[in-house]
């Protein structure tokens, strides 16, 4: 009787010490969480460091691998990948707030939905982190790549903050993307992190001094120097063996530096004209050729452009637009809408070649818009169509266009350097429109389908910040050294850049400010590169690595329970 009063009487206090210090070593590790966030934050592009810190994107995860090790329960590693997920999503992409008056909806709705996939993410990566053994750094990388590849896919894949956009001011670094893609790349950083997070852990252990070289974490980082050490030496021989250029089209960008949502049509399209002209009459009076294409950014015609001719006649009033294309004479590709039903005035985000004559040539309609945005999934339900209008005041967005497009250019401007005496005088683009170009797979495709080079369209102004731009920029660049393809990119605010076939830039314009370049931007001689005729092929073995190893790490459980 005495001995069961005794353990009645213990066993409370007991317990409560027990679930103290299981609490105060989650604090701890919700502490790790959130200094991993302030890392990553400050690794991606940002108002401090414009172009992101390469220093923080090599360790930004050691302490949320390390919070993961020291968890004992599936639902506290779901905890503190809400925590991750929620505010590494708010402090990266929080140029969002400024999406005209959504701000709740598209940072806050987003936080949100972000704590849950990261929640649901880490806890699955913490299962078979536990049956890792010593491989647990390696597996934690090819895991987070898998991650990174699956949150950056499909209709709602969202490509920004992914590890490499940590290496934007060094593309030495990147140049292995024309191998295995971006996601390669997500490898070697997050096995940096998940090298330095098993070092630390020994040293908790009591490992240090003895045996400092034999540990897990150096071995491991020994793995991660040498796969940097490749890395590095892929990106100097690249540099070191410039890529032939076949030929070159002239193009003037325009930097209109308005936001259409605020300052209207006509001034964003005066801006353009004016531009324009002030850089067409430079040019002649320099005596240099003129150009082949004159390139406007997203967005800058804001009503269809057949239907509307008669205005175009007239307006803007201080330079109408089809008389700035007859004394031009270079035609222009420019973002405006395409109706496709005028009886539900349903239309398509689109790119269109304009020809001095007047007449409307292809257009490309967005195949890949901005969910919720500019496309709203199950908008044919119509209670969920009732509460969007109603609640969050958005309408139904643009129709999606259904195929990739390759516009044919001729170019008149036969100055241009030509390194090949059998070219013939034309060259093949395809204009991805705004966030299109950070999809690769979409990308690719236009590439496929004979594209010479990307001529983007963009309107980033809304997002008020250059880091915002920048983040987009980033995001975009890789698509010119998959590809080893220029990349031209045309905004409203910046950044307005043209990237070779290296990375680097050949021209960019300051950022909020107006402005306009006339430049020969080269045509390279390139045969398809890995990533073109594979894709995402290093992702795809990752996400079935990750698969088996879930498999193998149930059928490990079960053995215990036997």
């Amino acid at each position: 009787m005495r001995t069961q009063f005794f353990v009645a009487f213990t066993r409370a206090p007991a317990q409560a010490i027990i679930a103290h210090a299981r609490a105060e070593r989650l604090s701890t590790r919700i502490a790790w969480t959130i200094f991993a966030v302030i890392l990553s934050a400050f690794a991606q592009p940002n108002e401090l460091f414009l172009y992101g810190n390469w220093l923080f994107g090599l360790f930004c995860l050691a302490p949320l691998y390390i919070a993961l090790v020291k968890t004992e329960r599936l639902g506290e590693a779901g905890l503190l990948g809400a925590v991750f997920g929620a505010l590494n999503h708010a402090l990266t992409s929080y140029w969002l707030f400024f999406y005209k008056d959504f701000a709740f909806w598209t940072l806050g709705s987003t936080t949100i939905a972000y704590a849950v996939v990261y929640a649901a993410a880490i806890m699955y990566g913490w299962f078979i982190l536990r049956h890792a053994g010593r491989a647990r750094p390696l597996v934690f990388a090819l895991a987070w790549t898998a991650f990174e590849f699956a949150k950056s896919t499909g209709f709602l894949g969202y490509p920004w903050g992914l590890l490499p956009y940590s290496f934007t001011a060094i593309p030495i670094m990147l140049q292995t993307a024309d191998i295995w893609g971006v996601y390669g790349i997500s490898t070697f950083l997050a096995l940096s992190s998940a090298s330095l997070g098993e070092f630390l852990l020994n040293l908790g252990n009591g490992e240090w001094p003895r045996g400092l070289i034999w540990t897990r974490g150096t071995r491991w980082a020994m793995v991660s120097a040498v796969l940097g050490i490749a890395l590095l030496s892929y990106g100097a021989w690249i540099f070191e063996h410039p890529f032939p250029v076949r030929t070159t089209v002239r193009l003037l960008l325009c930097q209109q530096n308005t936001d259409p949502w605020i300052a209207g049509e006509i001034p964003a399209l005066s801006s353009n004209i004016a531009l324009a002209r002030e850089a067409l009459e430079e040019n002649e009076k320099a005596d240099r050729p003129k150009p082949d294409l004159i390139v406007f950014s997203e967005m800058s015609l804001q009503r269809p452009f057949t239907e509307f001719r008669t205005w175009f006649e007239k307006n803007p009033p201080a330079m109408p637009f089809l008389i700035f294309l007859q004394q031009a004479n270079t035609p222009v590709l420019t973002g405006l809408p395409v109706v496709t039903n005028w009886t539900t005035y349903e239309a398509s985000n689109s790119v269109g070649l304009i020809y001095p004559s007047g007449n409307i040539g292809p257009t490309y309609a967005k195949m890949h818009p901005v969910p919720f945005a500019e496309a709203i999934p199950f908008w044919d339900i119509p209670w969920f169509r009732t509460f969007v209008q109603k609640v969050i005041g958005l309408e139904s967005g643009w129709v999606m266009g259904t195929k990739p497009l390759v516009f044919s250019l001729d170019l008149e401007n036969r100055g241009a350097v030509c390194t090949d005496i059998h070219t013939l005088p034309t060259i093949k683009f395809s204009s991805p429109i705004c966030f299109e170009d950070a999809f690769a797979e979409l990308c690719r495709a236009f590439f496929l389908r004979g594209a010479d080079l990307l001529i983007n369209l963009t309107n980033d102004s809304w997002s008020r910040t250059r880091s915002a731009q920048v983040q987009h920029y980033a995001v975009a660049r890789f698509r010119a050294i998959e590809s080893r393809k220029t990349l031209v990119r045309s905004t409203n605010a910046g950044v307005t850049c043209v990237v070779g076939a290296d990375g680097k830039n050949i021209l960019e314009l300051p950022q909020f400010v107006a402005d306009s370049a006339i430049i020969n931007v080269p045509v390279y001689r390139t045969d398809l590169t890995l990533y073109l005729r594979l894709g995402d092929w290093y992702a795809w073995l990752c996400s079935a690595f990750v698969g088996t190893m879930f498999v193998w790490s149930i059928w490990k459980e079960r053995r215990k329970m036997v």
